[in-house]
């Protein structure tokens, strides 16, 4: 029977590229450059809550870390640095050497070093910090929406929720359809490219993390203002327009994309920005003074719709 320790010698310990000091004492030593400050993150994911019992755990792997570098490019930093934390219901090598085999593709690709952690007995629980880097001065908060900025999102929304539906038994989906939603909820990628540029071109910004109308509500209400969002302009698969279950979009969370506003002289730079980094924008609306927040249909009628998003707790 392996030890912790030996775990995390075997398939957690790999050779650093940006840290003094990384596993293998009692704390990691990073260097932080010149006028720059620290972001930290940390997230929890557990099973049966945040993912089903029999994900594939290479893309378990790839989203845990994945959707802690989503909050890292909401604040406009740079992810560096990451610990992991991980409860075991036992030693399992098959489904360890997957599950760090994901871990470190999702870092590898976002020049992540991880440099400590635990790990315990226990429910299978997994638990990320992400420390990145931010320009003083340039970081980006919720609290800056103005009146009048452009509402931007990032990619499409409600795939990811789509394909847990359909997981879970809950929404027939084409086979086509059903690959790419279950492919976008188990492996999202985070805009760090796009995030890390934001912040000279945008007011406010957040990830989508718990739904559209949840996280938006978020910068609303940091901001002290109101937004109207147009329907038809909200990047979503067509699916959800011949279907009309509009729920997905507005309510349906683990989308990953960036929620942003910004003013709208600047829309030429996110567009640049957003080719630069191979990055699909969409403006989905705009930040208004008159609450409560407005979404209008194809033919410009206001919507209903539920306010709530994913709560741990509803």
């Amino acid at each position: 029977m392996a030890s912790e320790f030996e775990i995390i010698e075997r398939y957690f310990k790999k050779k650093m590229k940006q840290t003094l000091l990384g596993i293998g004492d009692d704390a990691a030593i990073i260097n932080i450059q010149k006028n720059h400050k620290i972001a930290i993150s940390s997230d929890m994911l557990v099973e049966n809550i945040h993912f089903l019992k029999n994900t594939n755990p290479s893309h378990l792997g790839w989203k845990c870390l994945a959707v802690n570098l989503s909050d890292i490019a909401a604040m406009g930093a740079k992810p560096k640095w990451a610990t992991l934390s991980i409860s075991l219901p036992k030693i399992n090598h098959v489904w360890l050497k997957k599950f760090s085999s994901g871990f470190f593709k999702c870092a590898n690709r976002f020049g992540i070093d991880l440099i400590g952690g635990d790990t315990a007995k226990g429910p299978l629980t997994i638990s990320i910090t992400v420390l990145g880097e931010v320009r003083k001065n340039e970081r980006l908060l919720r609290s800056g929406a103005k009146i009048d900025d452009d509402i931007w999102v990032t990619g499409q929304l409600g795939i990811a929720s789509m394909g847990l539906a359909s997981l879970q038994g809950k929404l027939n989906l084409p086979p086509h359809l059903k690959t790419k939603c279950i492919k976008a909820l188990e492996t999202p990628i985070p805009k760090v490219l796009l995030g890390s540029h934001l912040s000279r071109y945008s007011n406010s910004c957040i990830d989508i993390s718990d739904g559209l109308i949840q996280d938006l509500s978020h910068i609303l209400k940091a901001s002290k203002v109101s937004a109207q969002l147009h329907l038809m302009n909200i990047p979503c698969d067509n699916f959800i327009h011949k279907s009309k279950k509009y729920q997905f979009i507005f309510n349906g969370g683990d989308d990953y994309e960036l929620l942003f506003s910004a003013p709208v002289r600047n829309r030429a730079h996110i567009k640049k920005i957003a080719k630069k980094t191979n990055t699909t924008v969409s403006i989905i609306g705009t930040i208004t003074r008159k609450k409560p927040l407005k979404i209008l249909d194809h033919e410009g009628n206001l919507m209903v719709f539920n306010p709530r998003g994913f709560d741990h707790f509803a």
